[in-house]
């Protein structure tokens, strides 16, 4: 079992530890906690959600939309 620094005070742990036993802090042998790593995978997933959304949106409003124009005047006359 390989002891590292704790990514927030420096105090030496294991890399499997839950907790520092120094400062209390989540994941101490990895760089970045669990939530923040969370937080990036939420924040990646609503980028492609919203990219995903607005590619739909545009292709029905190009290929829809006119027929729907071409109804409503057709109706209009």
């Amino acid at each position: 079992m390989p002891l590292v620094p704790c990514r927030a005070c420096g105090h030496q742990v294991d890399t499997s530890a839950v907790a520092c036993p120094g400062c209390g802090a989540t994941n101490p042998g990895h760089k970045m906690s669990k939530q923040r790593s969370d937080l990036i995978v939420l924040l990646i997933q609503l980028i492609a959600g919203f990219a995903l959304l607005f590619a739909v949106g545009s292709y029905a409003w190009h290929t829809v939309g006119p027929i729907i124009k071409n109804q409503l005047s057709k109706q209009a006359q």
